[in-house]
């Protein structure tokens, strides 16, 4: 006869949430060194955030307010022209940017 244990699915959470954050820090290596590559100046940065269960999340944050300019690119202003974009999430995860 097969034996339940209590507080098993606790446990079994907690495998699933360090499996996932230890997932999410793998792939916030990757785009760091791929925004590091194309980051001169500027503050963008890679982090990870854990959510309320088993969730990760790898993002790019920007106290400037353009990481969706550094991820995608931007088109042309009268002022600045165009910037292709760096896609450091998409390449972090395997998908090829622009």
């Amino acid at each position: 006869m097969a034996q339940v244990f209590r507080g098993v699915e606790r446990i079994a959470a907690h495998l699933a949430a360090d499996a996932a954050e230890h997932k999410a820090e793998q792939l916030a290596t990757r785009a760091r060194m791929v925004l590091s590559a194309h980051r001169h100046t500027g503050r963008a940065q890679i982090t990870v955030t854990t959510g309320a269960r088993s969730d990760a999340f790898v993002n790019l944050n920007d106290p400037g307010g353009n990481a969706l300019a550094i991820e995608f690119g931007r088109t042309a202003t009268s002022s600045r022209g165009p910037s292709q974009g760096v896609y450091a999430l998409h390449r972090a995860i395997g998908q090829r940017g622009g």
